[in-house]
């Protein structure tokens, strides 16, 4: 019985071996078969192939994600590095591979090769924040070869990436997603777009002008030709080409002030002296000013953005002004007081959540932007009042981007509308 007992015993133990060594090499082609077994050692064996069964199915399950996101990663366009906190290269996507610098590489110090200052800005690099960098990759160099080879020039041609990382742990261990970008289709899509609009816009306005004082020219050249011509009909044609001409050099004159811009010159800026100005140039009842840091202090050229800030508050003391002129022809002044909101602008500055960009906020309780318009408001030359130049919020926009910060808009028909200028902090 014993020596049953001891056989029993030694084919357990081996299969348990062999199970054991089939988990630690990943090998799950172990299967017993049963067909001669029976009491404990059957049972052995079938509980065996259940967990070898079992190891296969998860690891096949594992693999087949980690195809499909490797797979899917692979398609993405931006450049993808995962790397740890000394800069050792863990993982990159095909992209990065073939894209960058045509090889896999094991340290980020090996993008010296596109940009010296690279890694040193990729380990310094905080999650959240962006920076734009040129580089000149595989693929650009790619791209560009065939046209640098005609020319005969060696430079492969640079393109901008927009770089950002995000840090995560896994297994104990810190690592460093970064993601470079390339965002030169963009860029080039919104110029081309840019540009359309603005030939459109100025191709509108122009014939605008013209037209008249052709229609005007054409009629006087006729009349001095067969004399018909009285002298009141003579001065109030020339009145007219007069105007339009005035109108459209006035029209020029504004589109040469939006290549005018000067580049900012920055200085250290306190927000509660630069609201204190504001305040002294618009002291009416109706403005409000909420002030939660007025010991912040900006790097801003301080004349720009006070420009800025002011044409923004003229436009929103327009919009109440012209909101209650409309109410007040529409209903009498009994139902015209007791369905109106009390006008008001408000100007409102705090710093953001992530304590990186300060925001200055400017509300009323005007009218509104229908979606139509609001689409349209910082084109250049557009405008919905009668005497506007359509220029004021595009210089806005210019010099606000001049001071890398963003202005944003929005509104809500019948309610309020919120012009929102963010500036660096």
């Amino acid at each position: 019985m014993s020596i049953v007992n001891n056989l029993f015993n030694h084919k357990s133990n081996e299969r348990m071996r062999q199970l054991i060594e089939a988990i630690r090499t990943r090998d799950f082609s172990l299967q017993y078969s049963l067909d001669h077994l029976r009491g404990e050692e059957r049972n052995l064996a079938e509980q065996i192939n259940e967990v070898v069964n079992e190891f296969r199915e998860t690891t096949l399950l594992q693999e087949a994600k980690y195809q499909y996101f490797g797979t899917m990663l692979d398609t993405i366009n931006a450049f993808l590095i995962v790397a740890d906190e000394q800069g050792k290269v863990h993982w990159m996507n095909r992209a990065a591979v073939d894209g960058l610098c045509g090889f896999s590489i094991h340290h980020l110090h090996d993008l010296q090769v596109l940009d010296g200052a690279l890694p040193e800005m990729m380990m310094q690099l905080k999650p959240g924040l962006q920076k734009l960098v040129q580089l000149e990759t595989k693929t650009n160099e790619v791209a560009a070869g065939k046209k640098a080879l005609d020319a005969g020039s060696q430079h492969a041609g640079k393109a901008d990436f927009v770089l950002s990382v995000v840090n995560f742990f896994n297994k104990g261990f810190a690592y460093r997603l970064y993601t470079l970008q390339n965002v030169q289709p963009v860029i080039q899509k919104n110029e081309t777009d840019a540009q359309q609009q603005l030939v459109r816009v100025l191709t509108h306005e122009i014939m605008n002008s013209l037209t008249p004082i052709i229609s005007l020219a054409d009629t006087l050249c006729v009349g001095v030709e067969q004399d018909t011509l009285e002298h009141d009909d003579l001065l109030m044609a020339l009145q007219a080409i007069n105007r339009r001409s005035n109108g459209l050099l006035q029209f020029v004159e504004n589109y040469r002030k939006l290549q005018r811009i000067s580049k900012p010159q920055f200085e250290d800026v306190r927000i509660g002296d630069l609201v204190a100005d504001l305040q002294h140039l618009y002291p009416d009842s109706i403005f409000h000013y909420e002030i939660e840091n007025e010991d912040q202090r900006l790097l801003m050229d301080r004349s720009q953005i006070e420009q800025v800030l002011i044409n923004l508050l003229k436009n929103a003391q327009e919009a109440v002004e012209n909101r209650v002129n409309d109410e007040a022809a529409d209903l009498s002044d009994e139902a015209a007081s007791a369905q109106n909101q009390i006008p008001y602008v408000r100007l409102t500055t705090h710093l953001s959540s992530n304590k990186r960009d300060f925001i200055i906020s400017i509300t009323d309780n005007g009218k509104g932007i229908l979606p139509e318009v609001m689409e349209r408001i910082f084109v250049p030359f557009f405008t919905t009042k009668t005497n506007g130049s359509g220029i004021g919020l595009s210089i806005c926009k210019q010099i606000v981007t001049l001071h890398g910060g963003t202005i944003t808009a929005s509104s809500k028909p019948g309610d309020k509308t919120t012009f929102s200028v963010v500036l660096p902090a």
